[in-house]
């Protein structure tokens, strides 16, 4: 493996190398869709991050620099719950590194790129070398128990512990094809377990850039294969600090219309993803700039060019500073704000004024998302928080401590939401009152009256939406640290890794055979 690893790495005479390629940035439109960056280090001066709760860890990223790719380590202030994911990942990783003991494979797609970009990703994709047939052969020997599936490509999953494992085979000649037929640059970078990295479509220039391409600037093709990769390209203008190159956005007249041919529950899976990024309106506009806001939702839609008295743009655009406003990642808060106002399409204009938009707005928000496959908890609360959104004009001149009571049961673990969407909103309209303010203050001081379990904010539901999937216990069972007598793990290899990182067959004998499976795994 490490043969090839050098025969990679030194080919001099790459014919993709010679691919001509358009620079970046010389689109002007790109611009419009480009991430802010963040401030300056030297302006965001802060107190010392002990005191806000945060705790030290190490981050490892990749940098490239001066035309080498290299990965550092750097220790940062974050909060507890990422020092903790960063360490899991470092640890899961790891032990995924120790399988190249056993088979040429590379670390492929977005867990390189989120390493440049300081994200933690959440599942890792990596390609063996080596017929799947092989692969099992050994995982069956290693005890590590995996699931088969087949769409594109047959490929085995797993996991150790919560990140998620995806592996396909191919061969060191398709692995070239392999990135090719994937959907941007950024994620057709593949990098061995040894460190080294094979980049045939400058994926590693373009992520230090901070664009989005297509691999050989194919892009009206690529979205021809696979029309949801523009979806895709608005998650990534959303989640990155990237902005699309020249080829991209030339494909997107052509293409847009493609994206009407997936199926809605597809539409709406990607419009999840893009709602929970860091910048979600960046990737809204992007959609909506190319008539593509119609294929998630035709009254959504009608927002665009719509005025209303008092604003300079449309509702659409207002729409989108209320999601700039919120500078939220929660879905269900940002599922309320984009469609906030859609019923301001539906119904008729008074005296340059939408009154009433809410109930119609809150009916046609539950038949949408239902068409693009939300479950019916997520429906209801995000309608439940469309219904009420026009609370505070309602009671701004008379509150009324009955009303108040009802809207606190009725919104329950949203009342939090309710009020950033109601804060959101009032910005987004570019309303500076203190209006919002009081009367959360007035809110939450009659919810207070209230007995305990009134409006108790229960994120059980939130929480299963957003968290990692676990294996099931038919699929396999998690070895976790107890005070029973399982014989710990010694291995050299192994002994920086944490027991509860490994996925073990149900009926493997754990306690009779776990000492074979650590000297097994920890051989070099």
């Amino acid at each position: 493996m490490l043969k090839l690893d050098y025969w990679l790495a030194k080919q001099e005479a790459d014919p993709v190398r010679s691919i001509e390629r358009v620079e970046a940035g010389e689109d002007p439109r790109a611009e419009s869709f480009r991430v802010e960056e963040r401030a300056p280090a030297e302006t965001q001066r802060l107190t010392h991050p002990g005191e806000s709760g945060k705790v030290q860890t190490k981050i490892y990223e990749l940098v490239h620099r001066g035309g080498r790719t290299f990965e550092r380590a750097r220790t940062a202030w974050v909060n507890p719950e990422v020092a903790q994911r960063l360490n899991q990942r470092k640890v899961a990783t790891d032990w995924i590194r120790t399988l190249g003991n056993y088979l040429p494979i590379y670390f492929v797609g977005g867990y390189i790129r989120d390493k440049y970009f300081k994200k933690v990703s959440k599942d890792v994709d990596i390609i063996s070398l080596t017929p799947l047939a092989n692969v099992k052969q050994i995982f069956d020997n290693l005890g590590i128990k995996y699931s088969e599936h087949s769409n594109a490509f047959a490929r085995l999953k797993f996991h150790v512990g919560d990140l998620k494992v995806d592996m396909i085979s191919t061969t060191a000649d398709g692995l070239l094809d392999n990135l090719r037929q994937r959907d941007f640059t950024i994620n057709a970078i593949a990098q061995s377990v040894t460190g080294q990295f094979y980049d045939p479509y400058h994926g590693l220039d373009d992520i230090k850039a901070k664009v989005l391409r297509t691999p050989a600037d194919r892009s009206l093709e690529s979205f021809t294969e696979d029309s949801s990769r523009i979806l895709r390209a608005a998650r990534f203008l959303s989640d990155f600090p990237v902005k699309p190159h020249g080829s991209l956005l030339a494909a997107m007249p052509d293409a847009s219309e493609l994206v009407g041919n997936l199926k809605p529950d597809r539409i709406g899976w990607e419009l999840k993803k893009i709602l929970k990024t860091e910048k979600p309106w960046i990737g809204l506009r992007f959609l909506s700039t190319y008539d593509i806001i119609q294929y998630i939702c035709s009254d959504l839609n009608k927002l665009r060019g719509l005025k209303q008295k008092g604003r300079r743009k449309d509702v659409w655009d207002h729409t989108l500073r209320s999601l700039k406003a919120a500078k939220s990642t929660d879905l269900i808060l940002n599922l309320a704000l984009l469609f906030h106002d859609v019923g301001k399409g539906a119904i008729e204009k008074v005296n340059g004024n939408f009154p009433g938009h809410a109930d119609p707005g809150s009916k046609l928000t539950e038949k949408t998302l239902a068409r693009l496959g939300f479950n019916k908890n997520t429906i209801s609360r995000v309608s439940n928080l469309i219904a009420n959104h026009k609370f505070l004009d309602e009671m701004k001149q008379d509150p009324d401590v009955d009303e108040i009571k009802k809207l606190v049961l009725e919104l329950r673990g949203d009342l939090n939401r309710f009020f950033e969407l109601m804060k959101a909103d009032s910005k987004g309209a570019g309303d500076l009152s203190e209006d919002a303010k009081k009367l959360e203050t007035f809110i939450r001081s009659v919810k207070s009256s209230l007995p305990d379990e009134t409006g108790e904010e229960d994120e059980t539901e939130i929480q299963k939406l957003d968290e990692v999937p676990r294996p099931e216990r038919k699929d396999g069972v998690l070895l976790e640290k107890s005070g029973d007598p399982t014989p710990s793990i010694e291995s050299k290899v192994l002994n920086e890794i944490d027991e509860s990182m490994f996925l073990l067959s149900e009926d493997y004998p754990v306690a009779a055979e776990v000492e074979d499976l650590i000297k097994l795994v920890g051989k070099k």
